[in-house]
């Protein structure tokens, strides 16, 4: 699994005994991200807005999560967050936690963009949505490489974030 929710940043390793808070619905939109002053402001921004908008999905009714999340993911990431967000509800577990992004190497060539992050994920797992115990933490040095693009309205957003199989250094 590999984006938040399935990126969450890889949190399916390690167990923990501490509790998260009490998941919510929510029913408030995502609020729109300030005009970046560049190309790169605007894809570092949607990137680290993905991380949040996956946890408000998740929280949220499932007729309610596509609206959210395709504020700041595209396809094929859209589909692939979705389900597995419902993967995740299905097993009564929500996210908690955000990663410490370490973002490097953005390129950016026309309406593509491609980043490398170089991911702390100590600070989050997974969590019983209905005790709110924390059930996972993710780990630190996970490298992965996301794909924005710019869609006919200008905005950009997330398409796909894999992750690379060896390890990063967040200096890199």
């Amino acid at each position: 699994m590999a984006m938040f929710v399935v990126t969450a940043s890889a949190v399916t390793a390690c167990q923990s005994s501490g509790t998260a808070p009490e998941p919510t619905r929510t029913t408030t939109p995502l609020s729109p991200t300030p005009t970046a002053t560049t190309s790169e402001d605007a894809v570092l921004a949607v990137y680290r807005d993905l991380y949040p908008a996956g946890q408000r999905a998740e929280r949220a009714y499932p007729a309610e999560r596509k609206a959210i999340l395709e504020q700041v993911a595209a396809q094929p990431l859209l589909s692939r967050m979705l389900r597995g967000i419902a993967a995740l509800r299905a097993t009564h577990r929500v996210t908690w936690g955000q990663p410490e992004h370490h973002p490097f190497d953005v390129r950016i060539k026309g309406d593509h963009a491609t980043l490398h992050d170089c991911q702390d994920a100590r600070k989050g797992g997974q969590a019983d949505d209905r005790t709110g115990k924390r059930l996972t933490h993710g780990t630190s040095r996970i490298h992965l490489v996301a794909t924005i693009t710019k869609g006919a309205d200008d905005t950009w957003r997330v398409s796909k974030v894999e992750q690379v199989k060896e390890p990063c250094s967040p200096t890199a």
